[in-house]
């Protein structure tokens, strides 16, 4: 069978992926250190670190071959944050269906400001949103999958809308209403930094952990 990029992370053996906010913001001092002079040297990107268990030959064969299907990076895959496998509102929960009955973790992008402000529909009524939750927004064909973090508490009402600050800014360009919010396990898309694969044996023969970095793609 063809293999289809994005690909997903291999299934099994994932101890940690965490995804943190890069701000690309540089700092230069003047006025004999009395001020500093900050700006933003590039877009906030997203950037993933992930760590497995020890494994076995096999599942260890199969991340080496995961990685040597993303030709260095120029192929992308797909990962969540392994803190956020639910919302903090509900971390409890399992499914998205523990949540609500029937729901598909998603909501409909209303509007989308650049300075961060997301308005839903289609949410379940009176869902609550906590500082710190992520949303992916998807929209288009090929898929665009952009990442965003919940910067203040926000719920919706009965009728399942919502108004959500995020961080960073939206990407207007890129999205519009009409686009799906992905409130249960958002991914990021990502391409590999090859440099950063580690495949060590720990000194147990046969057996190893894997590590390794990336970082997002839009």
């Amino acid at each position: 069978m063809a293999l289809t990029f994005p690909r997903p992370l291999p299934e099994c053996g994932v101890r940690s992926g965490t995804l943190s906010l890069a701000e690309n913001v540089a700092m230069s001092p003047s006025g004999k250190g009395a001020f500093a002079n900050l700006t933003q040297v590039n877009d906030p990107v997203w950037l993933f670190a992930c760590e497995t268990f020890t494994l076995r030959p096999v599942p260890r064969a199969e991340w080496g071959a995961w990685k040597n299907s993303l030709q260095g990076g120029l192929r992308s895959f797909l990962a969540f944050d392994s803190r956020r496998r639910a919302p903090l509102a509900y971390a409890g929960a399992r499914s998205s269906v523990d949540i609500k009955a029937g729901w598909d973790g998603t909501a409909n992008v209303v509007t989308l400001v650049g300075g961060g402000v997301l308005t839903l529909s289609g949410l379940p009524a009176q869902y609550r949103f906590t500082a710190g939750d992520r949303i992916g927004v998807e929209q288009g064909a090929p898929l665009r999958r952009g990442y965003y973090e919940v910067m203040e508490p926000a719920g919706a009402d009965g009728a399942g809308d919502a108004v959500v600050t995020v961080a960073p800014f939206l990407h207007t360009a890129l999205f519009s209403p009409g686009a799906v919010a992905r409130l249960w396990r958002p991914v990021c898309e990502l391409v590999l930094d090859w440099n950063s694969w580690r495949d060590e044996n720990g000194g147990l023969p046969r057996l190893g952990t894997i590590s390794f970095s990336a970082w997002q793609r839009i």
